[in-house]
């Protein structure tokens, strides 16, 4: 039957069909100061070190919990965002923008859905991470004496600890050194040491402690230099026994704590004891209503017992702990509210405040699409998975650790039974999003070439394979195109040298054969090309902005018939939402490729034709 009025215009992206692509893949963003482990030298590096560097691995979670290194694939350096500060009950905090995703029991939430009682993951052991650093026991012993209780203000150091076996181990460990201890009495009476030089020697513990950045500090400005971070674990085990045997307690309750007026040490000191699998929780410490410092207590059961076997006191304190063991080995294990799955603790949200708007930063992490800093668990983001009522066909790996709704496509009759069942109607979902769109294209070929008996499509002659691999390729893509739901085909990118009439030029486009991407090409309502835009800041260096480009172009492939999107957007769904809502009217559609590129033809501002980096919007 003819039609009696006009088809009115898609309104809603429920409505469209749309493309999206990009060489890699990226997610949202940090605060430059967040830390990261390097997983040769166990040593903390700050995030913004880290892109600036462009050269060293990280830690990421694979499944089952388990920590292993990886190469970041992108190291990315974006521009002011505003950023929040995320702390947890265990002490834990990190800044991030909100829609950074963290992962909880749920799954994978971004920072903005997130909320106080709601629990994110943390590191609560690391098995492996220990350095090969064999610096020798003296001044091990020295550094962690002086670090909690020593006074390093003056023209030499001191050593205020009065405890006989202590001061004896102290003292031995600077004559090792080359140095002697002299004994004196303070204006209140009581008996301390001062480490000097030998009469015509220099000062090597003074030297030592200049060399490593401690000289001149007070209490509150102390902190455990990057070295130690590195330390094999018996010389790591040796520091930390030291620092709790003078600023720490085995307390009668059964608790181990750590105390100091350094936030700053107490929160490296929370790090180190993870790498044995010790969880211990910080409370701030507050004086006349301004902080003073901080505490690490050690209070479940397990994690006493952990302590005292693998780290311990000496002197006195350890025949305190020795009781403390017999105590403990006599009672059953409290309840707890540290919520521990494997090397993985959800801790709970406490706060979660806006910090400062700065410079932002990122990596992209392929396969396991995350990394670990400032002990979090934290995920590239995707982008297609903040939709209305997303229904993902994986057709590859990487969703696995993603809050989403999701059907494993593994051959081409997975993706014709899922097609299926969307096209019933019996479901809640809006957006149905293939992922991605050149694997499914791959099974559509292994169809058929097995529905043929044939090991490659050029076998059939004449072009008649690939005729019917393209053929059942569109007949399914318009299927789908034609529910009553959007459709999202993802694709990845590859740079391709087209022969122009005037010349050659580079151009990326998606990564599909030339027939499936023009069918591709088609049969879309918008082609979204996903890059990073690159221009030079105020001080010269290099800003990069994640954007959306959707007008066609000599140097890529993009496009946008409904007429509504602005040339480029931010790399953000819900602005990407918005943008489409609003509509430009003073636009007009544009067609979805171009049909002649031409090397004169006038450039994007980001750099080109090979932009430094670009992201899939997986």
């Amino acid at each position: 039957m003819l039609p009696t009025q006009k088809t009115p215009p898609k309104t809603t992206l429920n409505d469209l069909t749309v493309l999206a692509y990009g060489p890699s893949k990226i997610g949202k963003c940090l605060g430059g100061d967040t830390l990261l482990m390097h997983p040769g030298s166990a040593r903390p590096v700050t995030l913004r070190e880290l892109v600036e560097g462009r050269d060293a691995s990280v830690l990421t979670m694979k499944e089952a919990g388990v920590i292993v290194a990886q190469r970041p694939s992108a190291y990315l350096a974006n521009e002011p965002a505003q950023l929040y500060r995320l702390t947890t009950q265990t002490g834990r905090s990190i800044e991030a923008t909100a829609s950074h995703p963290f992962l909880t029991r749920k799954g994978w939430q971004p920072l903005s859905a997130l909320g106080p009682s709601d629990r994110v993951a943390v590191v609560a052991e690391y098995p492996h991470l220990f350095g090969q650093g064999d610096t020798d026991d003296a001044l091990i012993k020295i550094l962690a004496y002086l670090i909690a209780d020593g006074s390093l203000g003056g023209s030499s150091p001191v050593f205020t600890k009065n405890e006989p076996e202590v001061r004896m181990d102290f003292e031995a460990a600077v004559e090792a050194k080359g140095d002697e201890c002299i004994e004196f009495v303070n204006q209140q009476g009581i008996t301390h040491v001062r480490v000097r030089g030998k009469p015509g020697a220099h000062n090597n513990v003074l030297a030592y402690l200049k060399e490593v950045g401690l000289s001149g500090l007070h209490s509150a400005d102390k902190f455990i230099p990057d070295f130690v971070f590195g330390l094999k674990k018996a010389k790591l085990r040796l520091f930390l026994n030291r620092l709790f045997t003078c600023d720490g307690s085995a307390e009668a309750l059964g608790r181990v704590s750590y105390s100091s007026t350094s936030v700053r040490m107490v929160r490296q000191v929370q790090h180190l004891l993870s790498r044995f699998g010790i969880v211990s929780v910080i409370r701030q410490k507050y004086r006349d209503g301004a902080l003073y410092g901080a505490e690490l207590l050690i209070a479940s059961k397990a994690n006493v017992l952990r302590y005292l076997d693998e780290i311990g006191f000496l002197g006195e304190k350890a025949v305190k702990a020795e009781a403390i063991r017999s105590a403990l080995y006599q009672v059953r294990e409290a309840e707890t509210q540290l919520d521990r799955l494997g090397p993985i603790l959800f801790d709970r949200i406490t706060s979660i405040e806006p910090t400062a708007v700065e410079e932002v930063f990122d990596l992209t992490i392929d396969d396991s699409h995350n990394f670990i800093a400032n002990d979090f668990v934290v995920h590239n983001s995707t982008w297609c998975s903040h939709a209305e009522g997303a229904l993902f066909l994986a057709t590859e790996a990487g969703l696995n650790n993603l809050d989403v709704y999701q059907v494993p496509i593994a051959t081409w009759d997975d993706l014709l039974a899922a097609g299926k069942e969307i096209a019933e109607g019996k479901h809640p979902f809006k957006t149905v999003i293939i992922d991605t769109i050149d694997n499914a294209y791959r099974m559509c070929a292994e169809h058929v070439c097995a529905k043929f008996k044939i090991e490659h499509e050029s076998d059939l002659g004449y072009g008649k394979g690939y005729a019917l691999i393209n053929n059942e390729f569109y007949r399914v893509l318009n299927k789908l195109a034609l529910l009553p739901c959007g459709l999202f085909l993802i694709s990845h990118s590859q740079e391709r040298e087209i022969e122009t009439r005037t010349g050659k030029l580079t151009r990326i486009v998606p990564t599909l054969p030339d027939k499936a991407r023009k069918i591709v090409l088609g049969m879309v309502d918008i082609i979204l090309f996903c890059d990073l835009e690159v221009t030079s800041g105020a001080d010269g260096k290099p800003v990069q902005r994640r954007v959306i480009r959707t007008k066609p172009h000599v140097n890529y492939e993009a496009g946008d018939r409904t007429g509504r999107l602005p040339e480029i957007l931010d790399l953000d769904f819900q602005k990407f939402v918005a943008a489409y809502a609003q509509g430009t009217t003073s636009t007009a559609p544009s067609p979805a490729v171009v049909p002649e590129p031409s090397p004169a033809a006038p450039k994007p501002n980001a750099p080109q034709p090979k932009p430094r980096v670009a992201l899939a919007t997986r």
